[in-house]
């Protein structure tokens, strides 16, 4: 300190204490041998109030793009790197819409990938504030809080998040010319570059937030990793997770990749939103709002998701 005034070697030691309690604090939330992160149902649960409180989040509008910050925001917070993947779609008897999916990665690499999908757009109803508590905001919320779990997870694993927009078709229902505008995008753009081929499962999250949670065992999604999902839920100590009265095939944003030859695709969709029946009452209703959904819901899909795809299994399905 020879050559400072006292008030410079007050400040100079006032900044290396705070340097090394800072480094001291780094050491402490990390250390060596640490139990990975668990899911927290109660934080994703405020994930998904802050985009119902949003509002309305139809595709090509302003609040479809603040939706996007805050998601964007929170998973830099968590680590990882989010690339924004931009295209528009020519609507028929219009303007062509601007969308813009958004894709996480925390590792490097371009090894064997698994990809965790989910939209954040919601349906634009004429007459109602549809605010998508359940379908847009709960498979987004899961995702966030994924990104939290497994953020401290070495090495990184080989997953992809992806934040689709434009899920939600124009007219009354998904047809194979309208809905599903981001994933087709994406699908397609992985076709073309070849990355598609290096693709070993995709996983879809979507309308996960019902307060009675029934997951619909879907009839196009892989059997392995189906029992995959199953043995994570017994192992935490769930109820089985799929209900065989809700069998059907789904559409959804994992289709077009099997379309594409992706044999490994697993559907997480409770199409019962309000009662036992499809589709649920609340589908696409003024009545898709908070006191709909829990944060129970999201813990238990969420959590048996990071034990499955933190289990031996997943990571053989990984290897090359």
């Amino acid at each position: 300190m020879r050559g400072l005034s006292k008030p410079a070697r007050i400040a100079a030691l006032f900044a290396a204490a705070l340097l090394f309690g800072l480094a001291c604090r780094e050491r402490a939330a990390a250390p060596v041998g640490a139990r990975p992160s668990e899911f927290d149902g109660a934080r994703a649960f405020r994930d998904l109030e802050a985009l119902v409180r949003i509002g309305p989040r139809p595709a090509g509008s302003a609040p479809a793009g603040e939706a996007r910050t805050l998601i964007r925001d929170e998973l830099r917070q968590a680590g990882w790197r989010v690339e924004a993947h931009d295209f528009k779609v020519a609507r028929p008897g219009g303007a062509p819409v601007a969308m813009t999916n958004l894709i996480a990665r925390r590792g490097g690499g371009d090894g064997p990938r698994t990809l965790v999908i989910t939209h954040y757009d919601t349906k634009n109803i004429p007459g109602i504030a549809f605010v998508g508590a359940n379908d847009g905001a709960s498979g987004a919320a899961v995702l966030l809080e994924l990104a939290r779990a497994t953020a401290s997870d070495e090495p990184p694993p080989p997953l992809e998040l992806v934040f689709f927009d434009g899920e939600e078709a124009f007219g009354d229902n998904i047809t194979a010319d309208d809905g599903l505008y981001g994933s087709k995008a994406l699908a397609q753009r992985m076709a073309d570059d070849g990355s598609l081929a290096k693709l070993r499962a995709v996983v879809l999250v979507d309308m996960v937030g019902d307060r009675d949670l029934n997951l619909a065992l879907d009839m196009g999604s892989s059997p392995e990793l189906r029992r995959t999902f199953e043995a994570a839920a017994a192992k935490l100590g769930f109820p089985p997770p799929f209900d065989s009265r809700q069998a059907l095939s789904v559409i959804d944003d994992h289709s077009p990749f099997q379309e594409r030859g992706v044999g490994e695709a697993l559907a997480l969709i409770d199409f019962q939103y309000g009662a036992r029946v499809s589709p649920g009452p609340r589908w696409h209703t003024s009545g898709d709002t908070l006191d709909a959904v829990s944060a129970d819901s999201l813990s238990r899909v969420g959590r048996t998701l990071v034990e499955a795809l933190r289990s031996p299994a997943a990571a053989r399905k990984a290897s090359p």
